[in-house]
């Protein structure tokens, strides 16, 4: 029988300043927000509350803070003077498929005659720039190549680009190696001696920001090109789980607004596809909706397509885009389901070995590359673990990780380099190719690493608690009051409340036993609370029982009625 309380609850700092009730009075006055909302925008460590508040695009940092923007710019303008033949490389994912639309739209529109893309193919080019790339812009006569999504270690791919006479312009938000790219200008936040206020863009952050840039420079009408961009870079920026305070929360706030009525075919198209409500466009729309279905190019056929859906100019052709999309992202889940089956099996055979391992490297011939991502991400999930799944074929194999917080997956990366052939990708998320006779002493590389750098504090996963919230305060006016908060996102997570003394009245199981539904009573007042996933849970509960809850509270709409909906994220028997 599974436990009821599956995570430790942890109270964000007694120490913090939103414990001071005469701190939480004044924030609350000078901003004009409930105390609520007060401390838990203190609890997050927001200091400028007016910033956070008014995320107006207005308070965009100035492009030219970034260290390179001077330089990409005029060489930009240059090329457009020459009109000479420009190609845009990106990556395979949402993040560098919105990155590459967004700029090769921007191009074309201010009069460049001669605009070409290329996204890599996952499973035959891998990732990053390759010398058959810099070939390609040779045999095409292209003049001035721009990265964008990838590109900071192409240290060697550059130098290449040099001695044909392409130039190349680096815009990229991964973590920079020791060598930096001599390229005409690289723009990346990280990258040393940058003294640009804001780290953690995306790569579409990027070349928004590069192309924010070029508006000014070339003195065109920035509100129009707010209107027209902002969304593209939104939903990139989503997808690839930035933090959302800063200038990502600026482009998010903004983005999904103008998502909701947006002008983009492609857009359109996909949404209706996906079935999102346009009303409430949020985080979890482009995250669950819109984005996997971009991502479903690169995973599963021609990453191009995603493009093409983003640079439609018409109805018609963005509706074939997007049903093709919807298509593939179907067959990614089936084949997902079948991967994730097969890899807990692998788990369970070798149960012994993967209990003592705290990073957990499975292997097999034929795993689909585009799927093993994901996969990876739901066993971290499940055992609050880092994972790295390795698709085996022939004598190079590909793996993808996922992490958990406090292990660097990028760091761990490095130290074990001299296993792998190539790698590269973030703090939580990593891709890497491997000589298939290396991945054992890869496993065993890296797990020594972790062994030095993890403890069994860190394998326990936890929730953290925000605030305690009676369920009498659980209704559509408290929901309300928090709205101000949104978009929610990592940095910025959904407050998560709990409550105690609370009798379950009721239980019941929807989806075939696969959801639960309770109510639940504090004697006052009675309300409903719904687990996602958690029906295997109902038979631990009784008619009486009393129980504490942590939740999230939001809106929900059925048959046309909103209400207030507490979602359970976890729960415990009452001591």
């Amino acid at each position: 029988m599974q436990p009821l309380q599956k995570k430790k609850w942890v109270l964000r700092s007694k120490d913090s300043p939103a414990c001071n009730i005469d701190t939480i009075q004044s924030v609350s006055r000078s901003n004009g927000i409930p105390p609520l909302v007060a401390k838990i925008l203190l609890l997050y460590g927001v200091e400028s509350f007016s910033a956070f508040l008014c995320p107006g695009l207005e308070k965009l940092h100035d492009p030219f803070l970034m260290k390179g923007m001077h330089q990409a710019v005029e060489r930009i303008i240059l090329a457009k003077e020459r009109q000479e033949t420009v190609l845009v490389f990106g990556d395979y994912d949402v993040d560098g498929i919105t990155s590459t639309s967004i700029l090769v739209r921007f191009l074309r529109e201010i009069g460049f005659g001669s605009v070409l893309y290329q996204i890599p193919d996952r499973f035959r080019d891998g990732y990053g720039l390759k010398s058959t790339v810099i070939d390609f812009c040779h045999e095409q006569n292209v003049d001035l190549l721009i990265t964008v999504d990838c590109g900071i270690t192409s240290v060697l791919e550059v130098d290449y680009a040099n001695s044909l006479g392409i130039d190349v312009i680096v815009t990229d938000h991964h973590e920079c190696k020791s060598e930096i790219p001599l390229a005409v200008a690289v723009l990346n936040p990280k990258q040393p001696d940058c003294t640009y206020p804001f780290k953690n863009l995306a790569g579409v952050g990027v070349a928004f920001k590069l192309l924010q840039g070029l508006v000014r420079q070339l003195a065109l009408d920035e509100t129009k090109f707010f209107e027209t961009y902002v969304d593209i870079a939104s939903v990139g920026t989503i997808a690839d789980v930035m933090p959302l305070v800063g200038e990502n929360r600026i482009l998010v706030k903004n983005g999904l607004e103008k998502l909701a009525q947006t002008k983009n075919p492609g857009f359109r198209a996909l949404i209706k596809q996906a079935g999102v409500n346009t009303e409430h466009i949020s985080t979890s729309s482009v995250g669950f909706g819109l984005a996997p279905r971009i991502n479903a190019a690169g995973r599963m056929d021609d990453p191009k397509l995603g493009v093409e859906l983003l640079l439609a100019e018409t109805d018609a052709v963005a509706e074939e885009k997007a049903k093709q999309l919807d298509a593939m992202n179907r067959e990614r889940q089936a084949i997902e389901q079948e991967t994730y089956e097969e890899a807990m099996q692998i788990l369970s055979n070798e149960s012994a070995r993967f209990e003592e391992d705290s990073v957990l490297v499975l292997s097999k011939e034929g795993w689909h590359s585009g799927i093993i991502g994901i996969v990876a991400s739901k066993i971290t999930e499940k055992y609050n673990k880092p994972c790295i799944l390795i698709s085996c074929d022939g004598a190079e194999s590909k793996g993808s990780g996922r992490s958990i917080r406090g292990f660097n997956l990028f760091e761990a990366l490095s130290h074990c380099a001299e296993h792998l052939i190539r790698f590269g990708g973030h703090e939580l998320a990593a891709g890497l190719t491997v000589l298939t006779d290396n991945i054992e002493p890869f496993r065993e590389a890296i797990n020594a690493y972790a062994a030095k750098h993890l403890s069994k504090e860190h394998f326990i996963p936890t929730l953290m608690i925000d605030t305690h919230l009676p369920v009498e305060y659980a209704n559509l006016h408290t929901v309300d009051k928090l709205s101000v908060m949104e978009p929610f996102g990592m940095n910025n997570p959904n407050p998560v409340f709990y409550c105690g003394g609370l009798k379950v009245v009721g239980i019941h199981t929807m989806s075939d036993g696969k959801h639960l539904r309770l109510q639940l009573s504090d004697g006052r007042v009675l309300v409903q609370a719904v687990g996602f996933s958690m029906g295997n849970l109902a038979e631990q509960l009784a008619v009486g029982a009393e129980i504490e809850i942590a939740f999230n509270l939001e809106a929900n709409v059925y048959h046309g009625e909103r209400r207030a909906q507490i979602l359970l994220k976890d729960m415990r028997l009452s001591s």
